[in-house]
């Protein structure tokens, strides 16, 4: 139904272009960029968006042979390390727009994968308050939303947010996790991020952070030594993104074979 796009380059656009100037933005925020799903959102001054390198090993845990597509991992600063609190994976579907069929198909694929229904509400009520166990649906928005408690690590479970953006390129995915102690009040700050979502080109306003770009094509293959302390949120978003990854090369596979 839906699957994740691989890292590629991508032409150059006006978006892109519009990446990599100056962006206007508060100084309480920073932007990220995605070239590869044309979209770009801002987090809080105090989070900290990993390097591809590090990110990509924590992801595959040190296994160089494992490929995770991802386009940004985003955490408190003091949890840069360890991942024990709350922190941010982003991914993209690059399919391109899809009709109300199809996004009513990703529903559909949402209630079987979790098992609950659909409640639909309006675009100033998507993420206002914590789920009563439905999987939101902000129709308006094209934005889907459910959450998950997960297990966690000493400090106890963590919640997983899912929220996926529909958007002209296809979907973003935004994976939040925060430990249950503290989501209801953390949800706040997810809202904001989410809301922030846009592919609209960037201001070129006076002064600012530069805009943080996903970069595509210059990463090391060198991974840093860092040490592996992962819980099962880790564990649990690898096997998502790995089956994803497995279902779209099976999909690229079987068009092939229709060509031959």
């Amino acid at each position: 139904m839906y699957s994740i796009g691989f890292l590629r380059p991508v032409k150059i656009t006006a978006f892109c272009l519009a990446a990599l100037c100056l962006l206007s933005i508060s100084a309480q925020t920073e932007t990220f960029a995605s070239y590869n799903g044309r979209f770009y959102f801002a987090y809080p001054e105090n989070w900290t968006q990993l390097d591809y390198i590090t990110a990509e090993f924590y992801l595959t845990r040190g296994d160089t042979t494992r490929q995770i597509d991802f386009e940004g991992v985003f955490c408190d600063e003091q949890a840069a390390v360890l991942f024990n609190d709350q922190y941010l994976i982003v991914t993209v579907d690059t399919i391109g727009g899809l009709s109300a069929q199809q996004i009513d198909s990703v529903a559909g694929g949402l209630v079987s994968e979790f098992g609950r229904p659909i409640k639909e509400v309006a675009s100033e009520s998507f993420l206002a308050s914590v789920s009563d166990g439905s999987i939101t649906y902000d129709r308006a928005g094209s934005r889907f939303a459910v959450e998950n408690e997960v297990p966690g690590d000493s400090s106890g479970p963590k919640i997983n947010l899912l929220v996926m953006k529909i958007y002209e390129h296809g979907i973003a995915n935004f994976y939040f996790y925060s430990p249950a102690s503290v989501y209801a009040r953390n949800l706040t700050l997810y809202r904001e991020m989410v809301a922030s979502f846009s592919t609209e080109p960037l201001s070129t306003g006076a002064i600012a952070e530069p805009v943080k770009v996903a970069d595509l094509e210059t990463k090391s293959k060198t991974a840093r030594n860092y040490p592996l302390f992962f819980g099962p949120p880790i564990v649990l978003i690898i096997i998502i993104l790995a089956a994803r990854l497995r279902k779209k090369r099976q999909q690229a596979t079987r068009a092939e074979d229709r060509k031959g």
